[in-house]
């Protein structure tokens, strides 16, 4: 090769390593400033895991990690250490306030009426409950609020309306497997509460969905929350009007009487 090919060739070569030692430094520097802020907006729609996150049919999330019980180690298990408490504010949760758990008594239909009956069209409805802020719920102050509107403690560990031992609607944590057992209250707090109902129920439908909406209220209420449709909307009076609308055209259609 002549001088002046073999000073070409230096050059490239020099070329090359000057590109990628500038551009490894720029990586370097865009990793080291800090990230944005997060938005109000975001913060707000994290509350029900915008990225990725799906509930299925009755509004509950994603699982939680649930800490081991000593009551729950197995023979030969390593027992670990106890939670430590989480503080939480609110009043103390009296536990002779907890209503009984609701016994789930339905009927069991003969042989012949299961042949000659038709599918039953059922539809599910549900609302969420989250502070806007994303700020979670004591479990104190949320058995509480549960307690003061009546519900009962039962069937699946959540909160249930009944009627003579039927269940009207439900409320759940929104935390798979949505438990809201009473007596974890101390330790305990959840992003929200989901309310579910399967019509048809032991009510009127257009009557089981008024209280489902006016219990919903007034634990938001309690709560210092909101209350969110199942599209993750704000609940307002329109969507209230709207449900019951939609929920009465239903049952019209599929109901008799």
């Amino acid at each position: 090769m002549s001088p002046l090919q073999w000073a070409l060739l230096i050059f490239a070569v020099i070329a090359v390593v000057a590109v990628y030692v500038l551009s490894r430094r720029d990586r370097r520097a865009m990793n080291l400033e800090d990230p944005p802020e997060s938005t109000p907006r975001a913060r707000q729609l994290d509350i029900f895991g915008a990225e990725g996150q799906q509930f299925d049919e009755f509004g509950v999330g994603k699982p939680r990690k649930l800490e081991p019980r000593f009551d729950q180690a197995g023979d030969g298990d390593a027992l670990a250490p106890a939670p430590t408490p989480v503080p939480v504010r609110g009043p103390t949760l009296n536990p002779a306030a907890i209503p009984k758990p609701a016994v789930e008594a339905r009927p069991v239909p003969s042989v012949a009426s299961v042949a000659d009956s038709k599918p039953q069209v059922q539809k599910i409805v549900s609302l969420l409950i989250a502070q806007p802020t994303g700020q979670p719920i004591s479990g104190v102050e949320l058995h509480a609020a549960l307690i003061g509107q009546r519900l009962s403690f039962g069937a699946r560990q959540i909160y249930h309306r009944t009627l003579r031992n039927e269940i009207v609607f439900s409320v759940a944590s929104l935390l798979k497997p949505g438990h809201l057992d009473p007596a974890l209250a101390e330790d305990f707090q959840t992003p929200g509460l989901t309310l579910f109902m399967v019509l048809p129920g032991p009510v009127r439908a257009a009557d089981a969905i008024r209280d489902m909406i006016s219990t919903a209220d007034r634990l938001a209420l309690a709560l210092g929350a909101e209350v969110y449709d199942a599209k993750k909307q704000v609940f307002t009076p329109s969507s209230a009007r709207e449900l019951q609308q939609d929920i009465e055209s239903w049952a019209r259609q599929h109901l008799p009487g």
